[in-house]
């Protein structure tokens, strides 16, 4: 059940977010996991935190791993990743 991280509440409702924040830590992947990621190591997980505050898991896309900094600035982006499945990316910008 999601809560809210400050105060634990379950009182939460969704907002409409607009799509910008900063990287607020991340990591490179340099080794696969699973075959099905063979071909796109190295790769950046992130936890982004969005303008209006919450933080998001995501992938950084679209600069080279070594370019990616704790508050860079970057932008939300949606990426197809199955037939009628689309993942939240990051970019800079």
């Amino acid at each position: 059940m999601p809560i809210c991280p400050k105060c634990h509440s379950t009182d939460i409702d969704w907002l409409a977010a607009g799509g910008g924040g900063t990287v607020y830590t991340y990591t490179i992947v340099h080794h696969a996991t699973h075959p099905a990621f063979a071909d796109k190591v190295p790769y950046v997980v992130a936890v982004v935190e969005l303008d209006e505050g919450p933080r998001m898991v995501t992938n950084i896309k679209n600069c080279r791993v070594e370019d990616v900094r704790g508050g860079m600035r970057v932008s939300i982006y949606f990426e197809d990743a199955a037939e009628g499945f689309r993942l939240p990316q990051a970019q800079p910008g």
